[in-house]
């Protein structure tokens, strides 16, 4: 399993971990709530809000988007999916790294075809929206 926190110090890291390449990071609550309050343009921050939306009422690999009292559950994968969202040019980093969360954080099994359906979904949905937002011209409103 290649995870690691987003706080880890690299100086403490063996050579060997160091070699290998971040694939999978699951952020804190409180490293969550950093990232989304970082300072973004106005179309970076539509983009977090909407893959906020979409992994609580799309990917919901829990089944808790019927109560928005449990919104936070999710908070954790939020900074990495956009993140990835952000870099990615087919989205298959965004479906690997969602199965992963659901198979080993959520109990799938491992290869299940409903995960992998449903992560999916979540890129299509995300590449179109991303695509859409950058394609809108600035406001550069001077009145």
């Amino acid at each position: 399993m290649n995870m690691k926190s987003p706080d880890t110090d690299l100086d403490t890291l063996s050579p060997e971990t160091v070699s290998k390449p971040v694939k999978y990071m699951i952020y804190s609550h409180e490293q969550a709530f950093r990232h989304m309050t970082l300072l973004r343009s106005d179309k970076e921050q539509q983009l977090y809000m909407i893959t906020d939306e979409v992994l609580f009422n799309v990917w919901d690999a829990l089944s808790l988007s019927i109560d928005q009292e449990h919104r936070e559950v999710y908070f954790p994968y939020l900074p990495h999916v956009f993140d990835l969202l952000t870099e990615t040019e087919n989205g298959y980093e965004i479906c690997d790294y969602l199965t992963f969360i659901e198979e080993t954080g959520m109990g799938a099994v491992k290869s299940d075809t409903l995960a992998k359906r449903r992560a999916w979904r979540v890129v299509d949905i995300l590449l179109e929206y991303r695509a859409a937002i950058l394609a809108e011209p600035e406001n550069t409103d001077a009145t």
